[in-house]
C-alpha cells in the first residue's frame, strides 16, 4: 500500500513538473505545416460541437485516406470550436496526450519487468522501474519539437494508440501464461491500434512492435494450454499483417515509393537512414541542445558506402547491434527488446518512404525501447550487481540534466523570434533554418525605423549563408527578392536569374519550395509597391513550370497563383483560364480550384461552361458550406445570365 502511495506521489510530481517546464511555450506560434492543417484549413475551424461540424472536421484534410488521418484532423476542430485559433489551446492539448502517453509508458515498464521477471517479480522493484522509465521518457528534450510543434499531435496520438494496444496485448499474454483469462485483452489490441491508424498510419507497426516483444521480453512466458490459440493469434496479429504488407508494397511501390520532387534518391535516403539511427540513439542518450532543431538539412547525405565514410561503419554497427540482440535475446531480454523495439519503431518512416532523411519526432515511441533498457539498468541490474546506490544517483542526475535541457528547449518555442533565431544559431549550416531566420528579420521591418539598415544586413547574412550551405536553396531566392521589395529596390538581375534557373532544374519538394511563395509575390504585385517587373515573375512562373519534379498538390498550387496573377493583376483572362484549367487537371479532387475556373469563365461571360465547371465542383463539394457557396454561386450566374 505504501509502495502505491509513493509511486502515486511521484507520477503526480513528474505530472507538476512536466507542466512547470512547458508552461512558458505554450503561447508559442503556430509553424509551417501547423497552417496547413489547421490555421489556413477552413473546413477544420468549426464553431460547435454539432454533429455536422463534428463531421466537417473529421473530413477537413486535403489528402486521401489514410493520409488524411481524420481522427487528429477532428482534436484540431475541437480545438477551434472552443478555443478559435488558441496556440495555447492547442499546445496545450499537445502536453495533455503527451502525460496521457506518459501514464501508458508507465504501465507498460510494469508490465515488461513482470513478464521478465516471472515470479521473482519483486512489486516495488517493477514500480521503481515504471517510474523511472516514464520520468526519463516523459521529460526528455527530444520530445519537445514532437509537442510544441502542434501538427505532431498526429504522431501522439498515433503513439498513444499503439502504447494502448500494446499493454492490452501485453496484460492479456501475462494473463493466460498466469493461467488466466486473457484472449480478450490479446485481441482487443487490433481495435484500439485501428483508433491510432486513424490519426496516423505508424500504427500499422502494430505486428512488427507485437513481433519485436515475442522474440524478447515475452519469449519466456509458457501456456501449454493455449498454446494453439497463441499460435492463431501470432498468425493473424503478426504473421499476416506482415506478409500482407509487404505483398501491398510491392504490388503498387509507385504510391509509396515515388521521389520525384526529392533532392535525394532511394538509394541515398537508404543509406543516409543507416546513419540516422545511430544519430537518434546518440540524441538519447547524450542529449545535446545545440544538436536538436526542427530542421536537420545539414546533415549530410550518403551517396554511396564510403561518401561518407561513416555509412559503411553505420551499416556495419546496426548489423552487429541487430545480431547482439538476436543472439542474447534470451539472457539478455530488455537489451534485446531495446534494440528491435527502436528499429521496429523506425520500420516506417526510417526506411523507403520519400521523407525527410531526419526528424525528431520520429522517435516519439521508438525511443521507448533505449530509454527502457537505461531505466533496467538503473534500477535492476544496478541491484543485482551492488552498484544500486550509485546508479540511482548517477539516474537522478541524468534525469535532471534531461529536465534543464528541455526546459532550455521549450523556452526557445516561446515565440517565433526566439525559436528562428535559436534555431539558427544551433544549425547555421541548415537552409531551411537560416531561411526561417531571416523570414523572422524581414516581417519586422516595416516597424523597424530607423534600425532597418541594420535588420536587413542581418537578414541578407542569414539568406546568404543559407545559399553558402546550398547554392538552390529557393527558399533563400525568394527570400533575397522579397527583401529588396521590402527595401524598395529592384531585386538583383542575378538572383533573379539564380532562381529561375533553380526552380527550373532543382528539386521542388514540399520542403525546397511552397506554392505559397508564388502567391507571396503575386499579392506584392497585387499591392502596386513591388519592385519586381511583371516580365521577371512571369519568367519565374515559366521556369518553376518547365520542372517536371513537381507534386500534383504543388503543381495545382501553382497554376492558381499564375491564374491569380493574370486575373487580378494583367487582367489577362484567357491567361487565367488557362492556368485555372491546368491547376484542376493537376488536382482534379480539389474543389476549390473547380470553382476558381468557374469564377474565371463567369468573368469571361462563359454562362454556358461556367455552369457546366459548377456541376463538377457541386459533385466535389464534400462540406455545408462548400455546398452552400457552390448554390450561391449557380444562382449568381443564372441571375446574370437571365439579365
Amino acid at each position: 500500500m505504501l509502495a502505491t502511495k509513493t509511486t502515486a506521489f511521484a507520477t503526480l510530481v513528474l505530472v507538476a513538473i512536466v507542466i512547470f517546464l512547458y508552461a512558458d511555450s505554450l503561447n508559442g506560434p503556430f509553424l509551417f505545416d501547423d497552417h496547413v492543417h489547421i490555421t489556413q484549413n477552413r473546413w477544420v475551424k468549426i464553431t460547435s460541437l454539432a454533429w455536422a461540424d463534428l463531421v466537417q472536421a473529421w473530413n477537413s484534410s486535403f489528402s486521401p485516406f489514410p493520409s488524411n488521418r481524420p481522427l487528429a484532423q477532428l482534436t484540431f476542430g475541437v480545438n477551434h470550436a472552443l478555443a478559435g485559433l488558441s496556440p495555447w489551446a492547442f499546445k496545450a492539448t499537445n502536453l495533455a496526450v503527451h502525460i496521457a502517453t506518459s501514464m501508458l509508458v508507465f504501465v507498460l515498464a510494469r508490465l515488461a519487468y513482470r513478464a521478465v521477471a516471472g515470479q521473482s517479480a519483486d512489486p516495488q522493484r517493477g514500480n521503481l522501474l515504471a517510474i523511472t522509465t516514464t520520468a526519463i521518457w516523459l521529460l526528455h528534450p527530444l520530445h519537445v519539437s514532437t509537442v510544441l510543434y502542434t501538427v505532431q499531435r498526429m504522431t501522439q496520438i498515433s503513439s498513444l494508440g499503439l502504447l494502448a494496444a500494446l499493454c492490452c496485448y501485453f496484460w492479456g499474454r501475462i494473463r493466460i501464461a498466469e493461467g488466466k483469462p486473457g484472449a480478450m485483452w490479446m485481441l482487443a489490441a487490433v481495435p484500439v491500434a485501428g483508433l491510432a491508424f486513424l490519426a496516423k498510419e505508424n500504427a500499422a507497426l502494430l505486428p512488427l512492435l507485437l513481433l519485436a516483444s515475442e522474440l524478447t521480453l515475452l519469449r519466456g512466458l509458457g501456456a501449454p494450454n493455449r498454446r494453439r490459440f497463441l499460435l492463431a493469434v501470432w498468425a493473424t496479429l503478426i504473421a499476416l499483417p506482415l506478409i500482407a504488407g509487404l505483398l501491398y508494397l510491392a504490388t503498387y511501390p509507385d504510391y509509396y515509393i515515388n521521389y520525384n520532387g526529392r533532392p535525394f534518391t532511394l538509394e541515398e535516403r537508404l543509406l543516409t537512414q543507416f546513419r540516422a539511427l545511430w544519430l537518434y540513439l546518440q540524441w538519447l542518450y547524450v542529449p545535446d541542445i545545440s544538436a536538436y532543431g526542427l530542421f536537420h538539412d545539414d546533415v549530410r547525405l550518403s551517396t554511396g558506402l564510403v561518401n561518407p565514410p561513416t555509412t559503411l561503419i553505420s551499416i556495419a554497427a546496426l548489423v552487429g547491434l541487430v545480431l547482439s540482440a538476436l543472439l542474447l535475446r534470451q539472457k539478455a531480454k530488455v537489451f534485446s527488446f531495446a534494440v528491435l523495439f527502436f528499429l521496429a519503431g523506425h520500420a516506417f518512416e526510417s526506411s523507403i518512404l520519400p521523407l525527410e532523411p531526419v526528424f525528431e519526432h520520429r522517435n516519439y515511441l521508438p525511443s521507448l525501447g533505449p530509454i527502457l533498457l537505461l531505466a533496467y539498468l538503473v534500477t535492476v541490474t544496478s541491484h543485482q550487481l551492488k552498484v544500486h546506490r550509485l546508479a540511482v544517483l548517477l539516474g537522478t542526475l541524468l534525469v535532471c540534466s534531461y529536465g534543464v535541457a528541455t526546459y532550455v528547449r521549450a523556452s526557445n518555442w516561446a515565440s517565433y523570434q526566439s525559436f528562428a533565431l535559436s534555431t539558427a544559431a544551433n544549425h547555421p549550416n541548415s537552409p531551411r533554418s537560416n531561411f526561417t531566420a531571416a523570414q523572422v528579420l524581414i516581417t519586422a521591418l516595416p516597424n523597424a525605423g530607423d534600425q532597418v539598415p541594420k535588420i536587413a544586413n542581418a537578414a541578407r547574412t542569414f539568406l546568404q549563408r543559407g545559399l553558402a550551405a546550398d547554392a538552390q536553396c529557393v527558399n533563400c531566392l525568394f527570400g533575397l527578392i522579397v527583401l529588396d521589395m521590402h527595401l524598395q529596390q529592384p531585386p538583383a538581375p542575378t538572383i533573379v536569374q539564380q532562381l529561375k534557373e533553380a526552380l527550373r532544374s532543382g528539386g521542388v519538394g514540399p520542403t525546397e519550395v511552397s506554392s505559397s511563395q508564388f502567391s507571396f509575390l503575386v499579392k506584392w504585385q497585387e499591392s502596386g509597391r513591388s519592385s519586381l517587373a511583371n516580365a521577371d515573375l512571369e519568367a519565374i512562373f515559366d521556369a518553376a513550370l518547365a520542372n517536371d519534379r513537381w507534386s500534383y498538390t504543388g503543381r495545382a498550387g501553382l497554376e492558381a497563383a499564375y491564374r491569380k496573377y493574370h486575373e487580378f493583376v494583367t487582367g489577362d483572362l484567357e491567361a487565367a483560364l488557362e492556368h485555372a484549367k491546368a491547376a484542376v487537371s493537376a488536382w482534379p479532387a480539389q474543389w476549390s480550384y473547380h470553382m476558381q475556373m468557374v469564377q474565371v469563365l463567369q468573368k469571361l461571360g462563359r454562362t454556358e461552361q461556367a455552369l457546366r465547371a459548377l456541376d463538377r465542383a457541386a459533385g466535389l463539394a464534400e462540406h455545408e458550406s462548400q455546398k452552400l457557396k457552390t448554390a450561391a454561386l449557380r444562382a449568381e450566374i443564372t441571375a446574370q445570365s437571365k439579365s
